[in-house]
């Protein structure tokens, strides 16, 4: 029982990590409108060219998608929309910087991060008066202990309110001043692990080095996040990558059995800039959205809960493991993510299309999970094997749904008839020129322009 217990909850923990409050905001939709796939159709079109058919469907289909999402802004977001696209335009595409109307509920995660950013400056900041009375020694003042880490959680919540005169905090400024922080106390550790090496036992040290990275790498990501012009994907990969990789780093290490401390602190910092390098060549080549960063998330903790779930199996049958199979779950989610990245590409998911394809993995492998213990089978693979098969077969198939649905099947809800026509009136000047030429040559043959030009889709 305990067994199953383990995969259950494995299973669904990592998309319980996806849940979040959808949002349509008038800075997405602006952000959508400048995808350069569109716009080159839009400029091609509107120059007069006559696009293929292929070209025409995907034109229509992000058009419909377009005006699907709009319909679902509020009316404020809609205001703000038209009040503020001219400026967004003229500014690198500084959409996020949206002055919060009086009226709006931040927590509901329709305008703003701001509530959630003050609550992680809570968590974060108690973390901080802790890790502060263990580096002071004051461990053995109650008093102290649980008076501390309430003011610096208090603290950490009244600046942002009394600094943010706006009131505003974006989705990327929320969520790499999260990673930062996350993240900067890890990597302090392996800050401080390099730079003490074989002295890390003094604890209080340590512990200061990776709070003073927490608290730099936390404002470094929000500002990053409120600076500059990225989308929500591209911070997503950051963090995403910055994640990982590190992780993937340690495993190299565990495998190939390092025990020098300066030397696992070294590769946990490398391969978590490579990380960061990573995400940025995969930025600048494929605009893929904060939705396709969660599928591909969800396909990565698929493959590393299998990888565990086989160690966790293979250690019942021998004491003595190999550290190398610690590769087998790095492996795995480093080869999810591939898939994730491949299976993606162009897909364009929405935040809840991401959010519902971890969930259906998630049911699919508790379903996995339930048919094989109507059977109840004394060893192990069948729980796990079973599971893995349904959730990923989940998962295949909501991707399926959803790459058709976002590339295709939007076109079917526009209103417009089956003609396509392109009006060109720029070429009868043009067209005037073509004829001078040609009566100048009379023995070339010289076509001339259209002046407009339709098509029929049956």
């Amino acid at each position: 029982m305990k067994r199953m217990a383990f995969i259950l909850i494995g299973s669904i923990l990592f998309s319980l990590t996806q849940i979040s409050g959808q949002k349509n905001t008038a800075a997405e939709y602006w952000r959508m409108e400048q995808d350069s796939l569109y716009k080159k159709l839009v400029e091609r079109q509107t120059a007069g060219e006559t696009l293929s058919e292929q070209e025409q469907t995907t034109l229509a289909g992000y058009k419909a998608r377009l005006s699907k999402y709009f319909e679902g802004l509020p009316d404020e977001e809609k205001s703000l929309y038209y009040k503020y696209r001219a400026k967004w335009a003229s500014d690198s595409g500084r959409a996020y910087n949206v002055p919060p109307g009086p009226e709006t509920n931040v927590f509901s995660g329709e305008r703003s991060m701001y509530t959630q950013y003050l609550i992680a400056s809570g968590l974060f900041g108690a973390f901080y008066g802790g890790a502060a009375i263990a580096v002071l020694g004051l461990e053995d003042d109650e008093g102290l202990v649980a008076g501390i880490p309430l003011l610096t959680a208090g603290a950490s919540v009244l600046l942002p309110i009394i600094t943010l005169k706006d009131k505003f905090v974006s989705y990327n400024s929320l969520s790499l001043a999260i990673h930062g922080k996350a993240m900067g106390a890890a990597q302090g550790l392996a800050l401080g692990a390099l730079l003490i090496g074989e002295e890390v036992d003094d604890g209080k040290l340590l512990l200061a080095i990776s709070t003073a990275s927490s608290i730099g790498m936390g404002r470094l990501g929000y500002s990053l996040g409120k600076n500059k012009p990225w989308t929500e994907g591209r911070a997503g990969l950051y963090s995403y990558y910055g994640t990982i990789m590190p992780l993937e780093g340690l495993a190299l290490i565990g495998a190939l059995n390092v025990e020098d401390i300066r030397i696992i602190g070294l590769t946990s910092l490398i391969s978590g800039a490579g990380g960061y390098l990573i995400a940025d060549r995969i930025a600048d080549h494929h605009d893929y959205t904060i939705g396709d960063i969660n599928a591909t998330g969800t396909l990565a903790g698929i493959n590393a809960l299998l990888g565990f779930l086989i160690l966790s199996d293979l250690a019942d049958d021998s004491e003595d493991l190999d550290p190398s199979l610690i590769l087998i779950p790095a492996v795995g989610a480093l080869g999810g993510t591939i898939a994730g990245h491949i299976l993606t590409r162009d897909t364009k998911l929405s935040p809840q299309q991401g959010r519902n394809i971890a969930l259906a993995a998630a049911g699919g492998e508790a379903i996995g999970l339930g048919m094989a213990t109507l059977f109840t089978p004394e060893s192990m693979f069948p729980y796990y094997a079973l599971s893995y098969v349904t959730g990923i077969t989940a998962y295949a198939i909501m991707i399926g749904i959803y790459k058709k649905n976002n590339s295709l099947s939007f076109s079917g809800n526009l209103k417009n008839p089956g003609w396509k026509i392109n009006i060109m009136p720029q070429n009868l000047l043009l067209n005037k020129k073509i004829g001078t030429y040609a009566f100048s040559h009379p023995g070339k043959r010289i076509d001339f322009l259209p002046a407009f030009s339709a098509t029929l889709n049956f």
